[in-house]
């Protein structure tokens, strides 16, 4: 009997002191890891500012892809939400909601795991040179628990290699992002819906010109847009726009002709058209609005040197195989705008006399440009597609490597000249 009453005393001894010891533990508990990632703070943030951009490093994700989520709230920022459900004991159920949302550089958010808890998660970015030191806090209260103070003692080794996984993760997938951005714009001029898309440098900083892209004759196609790309990665935000409108793209001469001529024919709706795009091209966060030039094909090579001569305001237009005839008429002494115009000297579809006409119109305005025709090139000839259409059409389309190769130097020899 009295060996049980010291068993007993030890055991109650034991417990108290286990209690008291709890309570000499802290009552706070910090987890942090970090790492450092090629990229930009602004970058980084989109993936941490975004729940279910989260989710997409997330290492928790990996232990089980079959968790149930639901996103509630606004799409990312403060109000954002994601609950989860999985059988999975070490992911658990739990929601997740953002309330501190400080572009580009702190998220918090807190956390309630199986209904309990108020615990904090941050992220807090901060620039170093060409980089971003992401760091990753997790802070918990243990409140007035003594017991679960002794979770804390463990809470590093338990969380951090986590932290760790999901870090490296993070890193991965924005060092291997494109290098540029790109984003459908869908916008409307009167009844008429547009569809343009705008693209330019990831990790951007400061303002970037910005250029304006028109469409051949067969409408806004992905060859205007692979054009938007290019100039992306030269470092220019693009924004290839739709002259035509409520998706009107075709593969057939016969009805580009028909769209063409529906906008030459109607040149109030034509500048309407080109002016919203010009407004949405420098209301993109990361162009310089004083820095704006425009580049079209074909048809849009018409349009853009139409734009200048009204005097619209643009540093600079470049023209690839654009009609000359037709033009709009100079607006004398409203025209600041340098014209840069590469033509085919073999194209049919642009006769001496169109030249010569042109070039009498600028020099009688004293207007800036530079005409240059390429021996031998047909129309179309810096799209690698020409050669099939003018098959298929029996039409003097060619690609031309050479001149597309030129012009487009000379295109970036000029956007230096004029930003």
């Amino acid at each position: 009997m009295k060996l049980i009453k010291v068993i007993l005393a030890i055991l109650v001894m034991a417990v108290v002191a286990f209690v008291l010891g709890g309570f000499l533990l802290p009552k706070q508990k910090v987890v942090e890891r970090s790492a450092l990632i090629e990229s930009d703070p602004a970058t980084v943030f989109e993936y941490v500012n975004n729940l279910e951009k989260f989710h997409s490093w997330s290492p928790w994700a990996d232990m089980d892809p079959n968790m149930q989520l639901e996103f509630s709230g606004p799409e990312s920022g403060v109000g954002s939400s994601m609950s989860w459900s999985s059988e999975v004991p070490q992911v658990g159920n739990g929601v997740q909601r953002i309330t501190v949302s400080e572009p580009p550089r702190r998220v918090v958010t807190v956390l309630e795991f199986d209904g309990k808890g108020d615990n904090q998660s941050e992220f807090e970015l901060i620039p170093e040179g060409n980089q971003t030191k992401v760091i990753w806090r997790f802070r918990v209260d243990f409140g007035s628990n003594p017991v679960s103070r002794y979770v804390g003692l463990a809470l590093d080794d338990m969380l951090g290699q986590h932290y760790d996984r999901g870090l490296e993760k993070l890193e991965h997938l924005v060092e291997n992002l494109p290098a540029i951005v790109t984003e459908e714009v869908r916008y409307s001029v009167g009844d008429t819906r547009l569809n343009g898309y705008v693209a330019y440098p990831r990790n951007v900083t400061g303002k970037v010109p910005g250029v304006l892209v028109v469409h051949e004759w067969w409408g806004h196609n992905d060859y205007v847009r692979k054009r938007a790309e290019m100039l992306a990665e030269l470092g220019y935000a693009a924004f290839a726009l739709d002259m035509y409108g409520d998706g009107k793209v075709t593969g057939h001469p016969k009805e580009a002709n028909a769209f063409m001529m529906e906008v030459v024919n109607n040149a109030d709706a034509a500048r309407a058209r080109f002016e919203k795009a010009l407004e949405l091209l420098k209301s993109t966060p990361v162009v310089d609005q004083q820095k704006i030039a425009a580049i079209g094909y074909c048809f849009g090579g018409a349009v853009v040197m139409s734009m200048a001569r009204m005097g619209m305001d643009l540093d600079g237009v470049v023209s690839y195989h654009g009609s000359l005839q037709g033009l709009a008429p100079i607006n004398e002494g409203e025209v600041d705008a340098r014209f840069m115009v590469f033509n085919g000297a073999a194209d049919p579809f642009v006769p001496e006399e169109a030249k010569q006409n042109f070039k009498a119109e600028m020099d009688s305005a004293d207007l800036q440009y530079e005409f240059i025709d390429y021996p031998g090139a047909l129309h179309g000839f810096t799209n690698p597609g020409a050669d099939e259409k003018g098959e298929a059409y029996d039409l003097p389309l060619k690609y031309d490597a050479v001149a597309d190769q030129d012009s487009w130097q000379k295109t970036q020899a000029f956007f230096q000249e004029i930003f």
